[in-house]
């Protein structure tokens, strides 16, 4: 069990949520509707919510270069902002930067209660000196280094699904040896690589059960090699059949039994869940799968 960990079970009802993530109105391909959607889907459920405050700029320059921070809080559409490929304003950089500290807030949730989630989350392709696929932050990253502040020595996974590598994740953490970095995700597909800890390149169209049996295979080697006291779940449903950016096939129960499998392959390491990726073609598709997911790692399904 982790010695972090203040409690032995796995089961709370620990959301993470700003008004300032609803971006309802900004129309594009990241769909950033979906934060505010799942929300309205989940407020109505018994949940206890937690409202996190905007991340300071010296929390974010535990992981991002100043002059990257002097773009990004500046709003400027730069080299290196506009690399996000989505559009920076004040209000974008605000939501960004309470998403951010929603991370932080969720991991030490989970460190209390076993389980927490963010609404929010999961920008896992944003490198240190750089935004990239629509990512401007990256929250794990940052929250990992922010609790390293009280608790050194704080040993984390990253259990990274989302269709897409976490190459800026990786990158970041690359030679931290108290982080284990896994990505599982499409071979052909964006972005360009970098070098987790452990990558399973995926081929197109593989659909459930080739799915599910590797990462079964490969979550029994990782806890083989590794015991974390955290566990950052960035669980993108753009593995879903009828995602646009994802070709992977998975069908919604095969997206369950995805994240019951994560749930239940370290049940004693608490485990903070990020939405990540997710861009069905049917906007409440997405938001549904997101929904299940956190249902599930929290012990509703």
């Amino acid at each position: 069990m982790s010695m972090f960990f203040s409690s032995h079970k796995r089961k709370s009802g620990e959301l993470v949520y700003s008004v300032l993530y609803d971006m309802s109105d900004y129309g594009q391909v990241l769909a950033a509707a979906k934060y505010r959607m799942l929300y309205d889907e989940l407020k109505h459920e018994r949940w206890k919510w937690h409202a996190p405050e905007i991340a300071e700029e010296d929390t974010l320059a535990l992981v991002h270069t100043k002059r990257y921070l002097r773009d990004f809080i500046g709003a400027k559409l730069t080299e290196v902002t506009q690399r996000a490929e989505i559009p920076i304003d004040g209000r974008i950089v605000e939501a960004v930067r309470a998403a951010t500290q929603g991370t932080i807030l969720a991991a030490e949730l989970a460190l209390k209660h076993g389980v927490a989630s963010n609404l929010s989350g999961g920008f896992h392709h944003a490198f240190a000196d750089h935004a990239e696929g629509f990512c401007f932050l990256n929250d794990t990253a940052i929250a990992i280094r922010a609790l390293r502040k009280s608790r050194p020595g704080l040993k984390v996974l990253v259990v990274d699904l989302d269709v897409h590598q976490g190459n800026g994740t990786a990158h970041i953490l690359k030679g931290d040896d108290l982080s284990y970095t896994f990505s599982m995700h499409e071979k052909d597909n964006y972005p360009v690589k970098q070098e987790s800890t452990r990558d399973v390149d995926l081929e197109s169209h593989i659909g459930d059960d080739v799915y599910l049996e590797l990462l079964k295979e490969n979550l029994k080697i990782i806890a083989g090699e590794f015991l974390p006291d955290l566990i950052f779940y960035v669980a993108g449903v753009d593995v879903y059949k009828e995602d646009a950016l994802g070709g992977l096939r998975l069908s919604m129960d095969g997206i369950a039994k995805r994240d019951r499998m994560v749930r239940d392959f370290m049940p004693d390491v608490p485990i903070a869940v990020l939405p990540a990726g997710g861009y069905a073609r049917n906007l409440a598709d997405t938001v549904a799968l997101h929904a299940q997911t956190i249902r599930i790692l929290h012990g509703r399904n």
